[in-house]
């Protein structure tokens, strides 16, 4: 009639108790340990015939027993790992048995609702209960519980070794998917709203709340965001639950765009908002009837419907990127449907390999949403670009009729000098904004592990980057480039590529003193790690000599030499450090890259011309535009198969 006990093992031992266990339903949450164990040899136990211990939503207290034996000829200790991390009332017991029957139970593990997480015996994210057996002895564990979020249990018996080695294995791998997940979305959500995308924001805000209400279910939040407020963790799936739903809710009325292309889609996504809205502020006073948790239940129902609404009217409407946002809303309804009827079906789904499910196909969901975002954006931009177009042919028509051919030709080569003007400007910000971004990946790889210095990396990288983007920008607007009489200049009738890249800079930026360690130590910084990771040998000489000159073009020539050198050179060593020539300071970076002769020289300093190993074409252009543009004067000497040394000449301070 009851199982046989479950024969322990001393080392590398797993094994789920499930199948052992009997249990019993104490409706008014009256018994006592005593009371329940005297219950024990009668029907009122019943075997748990479900895979998986769960009641579904209750208010009772759940008491469950198990026999089990050490196994082994010498003392042993095990933990009892039981998988509910939101248990809001957990008592285990251990009772010997002797001939004589039942001794006493012994409490190992009490949890309460106000029991912080410092007050667990082992810092872990599921409960823990430690007992210790002798030899051949045997004992049955007997269990209470309860839970105001759901009863699934899941419980295992696990050797010391084998649960510290799955805890740092679990650690690892939750940790890994949620950093991959977070990080990921912070590159989207940064790119996309570069390219003026309302919806990128909303969907930051809906991935971070999926990746926090996974956070939560699987018990780390309790450890490590909020471990004083046990009250707040036991009922916190409800609220952070209602905000992922508004955030997607949100995201998805953004990225259809419904007020104006769905009215009715429109009315419904407002509702789910309000819904989603009292959902979180009631949570705090309602979180405990069954019945409020069946409308929580209802309403991820109708979120997740109207996602698949939203990417079936994206679809139809033939937008760009609706195949993706479809894709992505089935990804969304796949694990919220397997929760839905696990929940419908306790015992049936292990909540763990839903959580794990869940996990990956938010990755895969970010994934695709954000390539949804990107092929509207691009959409959106060929509206533009092709609205641009007609309007320029409307324009050159309704000149044509007004004025004489010549004055409309002339207004037409002036506008396009001033976009290819723009255009160049735009490339050159890019090119340069490659060399701080590469020292920002380097140092963010390692900024958890390392000391202080890799802050200062993204500091000054930072900071070069704003100062950078702020100053095109300046040069870009059309004040920069018109004249008093608020007329575009006229920089000449020409079709020449090298005049209007000449000609991208108008205003020489103000001279400053300042020691030239400054712009030696900046580009440092951003190299040094890029060049150690392919193996090179980099050394940059200090410096006590001070320099006259805009810091910021300088730092700009600097770094290009320096990218440039760190890119090309595939091993040997790269120098950067300065020389005293009377009155000027030479600034010069050594690589043993490939080389170049005279003619390849001559060639890589004329914009969109490329050397032999490829590139942008624009890096040494930029660097002799800037030198002639400051009064610098810059140099290089190369030597095939040995390796180049650019230098820039600088005044002395």
């Amino acid at each position: 009639m009851f199982n046989a006990p479950l024969k322990l093992q001393l080392t590398d031992y797993h094994a789920d108790l499930a199948p052992h266990l009997r249990y019993l339903i104490d409706g008014e949450r009256a018994l006592t340990p005593e009371e329940a164990l005297e219950r024990v040899p009668t029907d009122e136990f019943k075997p748990v015939e479900t895979l998986i211990v769960d009641f579904g939503f209750s208010k009772a207290r759940f008491w469950l027993w198990a026999e089990v034996k050490n196994a082994a000829k010498a003392p042993g200790t095990w933990n009892l790992v039981l998988g509910n991390p939101l248990s809001d009332d957990l008592s285990v017991y251990l009772v010997r048995l002797s001939g004589e029957g039942y001794d006493q139970p012994v409490e190992i593990l009490s949890h309460g609702l106000d029991e912080p997480f410092a007050a667990r015996e082992l810092a872990y994210r599921n409960l823990v209960a430690t007992f210790r057996l002798a030899p051949q002895q045997r004992a049955g564990l007997l269990i209470a519980y309860s839970s105001k979020a759901a009863t699934q249990q899941s419980l295992f018996i696990e050797s010391p070794d084998y649960f510290f080695a799955q805890v740092d294995q679990e650690d690892m791998h939750n940790f890994l998917v949620l950093g991959l997940l977070l990080g990921m979305t912070l590159v989207s959500v940064i790119y996309l709203t570069a390219l003026r995308s309302r919806a990128a924001l909303y969907y930051g805000l809906y991935i971070c709340a999926a990746a926090l209400y996974l956070f939560q279910t699987d018990g780390y939040a309790f450890q490590f965001l909020w471990p004083s407020w046990p009250e707040w963790n036991t009922m916190a799936v409800i609220p952070i639950g209602a905000i992922w739903a508004a955030a997607g809710l949100q995201f998805a009325r953004s990225f259809v765009d419904a007020p104006k292309n769905h009215p009715t889609l429109n009315k419904l996504f407002v509702a789910g908002l309000i819904g989603s809205a009292l959902m979180f502020v009631s949570s705090f006073w309602l979180f405990e009837t069954p019945w409020f948790k069946l409308v929580a239940l209802a309403l991820a129902v109708y979120c997740t419907s109207l996602y698949v609404a939203a990417g079936v009217a994206a679809v139809r409407r033939g937008q760009a990127g609706g195949r993706f946002f479809f894709a992505g809303s089935i990804i969304v309804v796949a694990p919220i449907l397997v929760g839905l009827v696990s929940y419908a079906l306790p015992g049936q789904f292990s909540q763990d390999m839903i959580g794990h499910g869940a996990r990956y196909a938010l990755v895969l969901e970010a994934t695709v949403f954000a390539l949804a975002i990107f092929a509207n954006l691009l959409d959106i931009r060929r509206e533009r670009d092709e609205a641009m177009r007609r309007e320029i042919a409307e324009t050159k028509e309704r000149l044509a009729a007004v004025e004489a051919l010549q004055v409309a030709k002339e207004k037409h080569a002036r506008a396009v000098q001033l976009a290819e003007q723009r255009r160049e400007q735009l490339a050159t910000t890019a090119h340069d904004i490659q060399q701080p971004l590469a020292a920002l990946r380097m140092a963010l790889r390692r900024v958890e592990n390392l000391p202080g210095l890799e802050g200062e990396k993204i500091a000054g990288s930072l900071s070069y980057l704003d100062q950078l983007i702020d100053r095109n920008l300046q040069q870009t607007r059309p004040s920069a480039i018109a004249d008093e009489s608020g007329q575009p200049n006229d920089f000449g009738k020409t079709d020449d590529h090298h005049a209007s890249f000449a000609a991208s800079a108008q205003d020489k930026p103000a001279a400053e003193n300042f020691p030239v360690s400054v712009v030696l130590d900046n580009v440092a910084r951003m190299f040094e790690a890029e060049a150690h990771e392919k193996g090179l040998v980099f050394r940059a000489v200090p410096s006590s000599l001070s320099v006259t000159a805009d810091p910021i073009g300088l730092m700009r020539i600097v770094s290009n030499l320096m990218s440039n050198a760190v890119k090309y050179t595939d091993r040997g060593r790269i120098l950067l450090g300065c020389r005293l020539s009377q009155d000027r300071i030479r600034i010069e970076v050594h690589d043993t890259g490939p080389g170049m002769t005279q003619e390849e020289i001559d060639r890589v300093l004329k914009p969109y011309e490329k050397g032999e190993t490829g590139g942008t074409g624009l890096g040494l252009a930029v660097v002799s535009r800037l030198a002639r543009e400051q009064g610098f004067v810059f140099g290089v000497t190369s030597t095939p198969g040995r390796g180049s040394v650019f230098s820039v000449s600088v005044p002395r301070s």
